[in-house]
């Protein structure tokens, strides 16, 4: 199994910068988690206007992003393959079932309520009052005092919606409310892999005002965004 390849992440607005996507920050965090395990484990962090594609890229055959390419030229592009490729990296998986279950609806409550399908913000909060229990212990992650896979997902996601709402919605989704889930943020905020793999806050609003059916910026505020020095809510 090759230690060394390329990730290819989709820029954001500026052309080069790493992109807002949430799917992205996961797996670049990831990516960093697991080289902390290895230090023979090497990667080159590379982006892509997926609308004006470098001859680079094109030559790569890589026909989604993100995307990791070995340096035997192995391609992993959906998410499964990418993740599965980092999995035989240390370290061994924690898993935790309860966990993964108080989690596994925050994402897509947060994107129906985003998108008006469920114009109803309490059936998110439930999701996140799920998890402000769970998190009701001395830990400073879902499954121990260490950062474990699982966190690599929820901590990237958690993020991305905070910041989203706020701009798109103006919810706060903590609201004061949920102590365990803003510490549990924190301690996120503090760890390299999360902060060197973070998009700027523009980007990510940027990203969720593009999906379907999501509050749209106007073309103004757009190009404001995109020239402001980059904004990091850590």
């Amino acid at each position: 199994m090759s230690k060394k390849f390329d990730l290819w992440l989709p820029a954001g607005s500026n052309g080069h910068s790493v992109s807002g996507d949430p799917m992205a920050h996961h797996i670049f965090m990831r990516c960093l988690f697991h080289a902390k395990f290895d230090e023979t484990l090497k990667f080159d962090v590379k982006t892509v206007n997926i609308n004006k594609k470098s001859a680079e890229f094109l030559k790569t055959g890589i026909r989604r992003i993100p995307a990791i390419q070995t340096c035997e030229a192995e391609i992993f592009e959906t998410e499964d393959e990418i993740l599965d490729f980092l999995e035989v990296f240390p370290p061994k998986r924690a898993d935790d079932v309860e966990a993964e279950e108080v989690t596994s609806q925050i994402f897509a409550k947060f994107a129906r309520f985003l998108k008006n399908v469920d114009k109803n913000v309490e059936n998110l909060r439930q999701e996140l009052e799920k998890l402000e229990n769970f998190l009701k212990t001395n830990q400073n992650f879902l499954i121990s005092q260490n950062l474990e896979h699982l966190d690599c997902l929820v901590l990237t996601r958690l993020h991305s919606i905070k910041i989203a709402a706020k701009f798109l919605k103006n919810l706060d989704i903590f609201g004061g409310n949920f102590g365990n889930c803003e510490k549990y943020l924190k301690n996120g905020y503090e760890l390299e892999e999360f902060r060197q793999s973070c998009p700027a806050d523009q980007e990510i609003i940027i990203h969720w005002s593009e999906l379907h059916d999501a509050p749209k910026l106007a073309p103004k505020l757009r190009a404001e965004l995109a020239r402001e020095e980059p904004r990091f809510s850590f």
